[in-house]
């Protein structure tokens, strides 16, 4: 395989990654607008570094990771 090839099938694999990243994203926040408010805390909490914004938990981690990780291996 040449340098050529090489670059080609990195720049695929980098795109398909953030092709992946974008739809787990996009399928992540359909999920969470659609949970109960009761169960929002769950996936998301309160950002400490962030005063206006939130993070995921680490349980909505690995409902992000596990999207993701699904979206890679369809695509």
């Amino acid at each position: 395989m040449n340098k050529e090839q090489e670059q080609l099938i990195d720049t695929l694999i980098a795109r398909d990654s953030e092709r992946a990243y974008r739809i787990a994203d996009k399928l992540y926040w359909i999920f969470i607008e659609n949970t109960h408010p009761s169960y929002l805390n769950d996936f998301i909490e309160a950002d400490p570094d962030n005063p206006q914004g939130t993070r995921n938990t680490e349980r909505g981690r690995e409902l992000f990771n596990e999207l993701e990780d699904f979206v890679r291996n369809t695509i």
